[in-house]
């Protein structure tokens, strides 16, 4: 008869109610974590796992990181000489349309893996290294006999507008026979290039999405921005979806997530850092007698001898040479807007790879205007 009084007290019935709401979402999940079986194949890891978008950061998120670009203050750390790993490490490609930051991408990642990176003309081996490098499909890229054996990539995008010129950059080191990453070209090398070249060349970034969106599920494949890893308040944020990526294959650690935002400045953002002499990024013959460089490449039947190790504590990874913006028609502007947008109408419901494409295209509309302003 009391439990009833009690029941029948509208106050309290609102109590039990609001109790019950509360227990009830904790309860399923209990459950659905009992019916949950755990990941037994690379198959049922994927479903486990889910894709890594971008983060709109909130106020509370942002303040930090922007404390840390005003102050230039990282934090402490030491970044030290990649490892060739003695274990073997489920394979990752590393791709970017040349002239993307590829080499600021591969110190990147050995700095916040602490293991050595390749190419795709290095080797085969791709269980040997934390991620291959590859510029597949464009033709600085290559194919591996056994791409179809790597389950994941993380793919680095860069607005063309500044990818074209930076690739060109590389190709007139080459044709000058001067050291890769060393010299920008003059503007009036850039403009015939650029007349001669372009729309082949966007119609070639625009393959090399197609590739790599068609290749991989949106869980196997993660898409960073350029733009983003090297500003410097959403750099470590960037990096920090790097990490957590690299950190699902079998065999990698990455640094503790504290300790990014001073890895990443010190390796991209160098020339701010007071971390070392940075003169150079050096490629350092590996002593088989040093312990610390690891000893997987005996066991991998590697003559030590011939193996570059690169050095992500130098990471010289910036031209110098004459500053310029790389200029475009108007008619260019359009051609690169045409790629943008019908990239975006073919994959709307990629939510990683739209917001980076229609930064892209405000960027192109500013450029655009700028020229406009100025009469032309």
């Amino acid at each position: 008869q009391k439990f009833r009084s009690r029941m029948s007290n509208p106050k309290r019935q609102r109590k039990l109610i609001a109790g019950a709401l509360v227990l009830i979402p904790g309860f399923l999940l209990m459950l659905s974590m009992v019916a949950l079986p755990l990941p037994s194949t690379m198959e049922d890891v994927e479903i486990a796992y889910t894709e890594i978008l971008p983060v709109d950061y909130d106020e509370s998120v942002l303040k930090p990181l922007e404390k840390m670009a005003e102050t230039k203050d990282y934090g402490q750390c030491t970044v030290r000489n990649a490892i060739f790993p003695a274990h073997p490490i489920e394979p990752c490609f590393s791709a970017s349309y040349p002239g993307s930051g590829a080499k600021m991408t591969w110190l990147l990642i050995e700095a916040i893996t602490g293991l050595q990176t390749h190419n795709d003309i290095t080797f085969e081996g791709k269980q040997h290294a934390v991620t291959t490098k590859t510029h597949y499909p464009s033709k600085e890229g290559h194919l591996l006999d056994s791409h179809e054996t790597v389950p994941r990539a993380i793919v680095v995008l860069r607005q063309p507008l500044n990818a074209l010129p930076s690739y060109f950059n590389y190709l007139y080191e080459m044709e000058n026979q001067l050291e890769n990453h060393s010299t920008r070209a003059p503007i009036e090398a850039w403009i015939k290039w650029r007349n001669t070249y372009l729309q082949q060349e966007l119609e070639a970034w625009r393959n090399f999405v197609d590739y790599w969106m068609q290749k991989y599920t949106p869980v196997n494949r993660l898409l960073a921005s350029f733009e983003k890893l090297t500003d410097d308040v959403m750099g470590p944020a960037e990096t920090t979806r790097v990490a957590e990526f690299l950190s699902r294959s079998e065999g990698v650690h990455t640094c503790p997530p504290e300790l990014i935002p001073c890895v990443w400045h010190k390796v991209v953002k160098y020339k701010d850092s007071n971390s070392s002499g940075n003169e150079g990024r050096r490629l350092q013959v590996v002593d088989a007698s040093d312990a610390e460089r690891g000893p997987g490449l005996a066991n991998f039947q590697i003559d030590p001898t011939k193996f570059a190790l690169s050095d992500p504590t130098q990471p010289n990874s910036q031209r110098s040479g004459p500053e310029y913006i790389p200029p475009y028609t108007q008619d260019q502007f359009d051609s690169v807007k045409v790629i943008l947008n019908g990239l975006i109408e073919k994959y709307s419901h990629e939510k990683s790879l739209v917001p980076i494409l229609e930064s892209y295209i405000d960027g192109v509309d500013k450029r655009k205007e700028e020229l406009k302003m100025k009469g032309n």
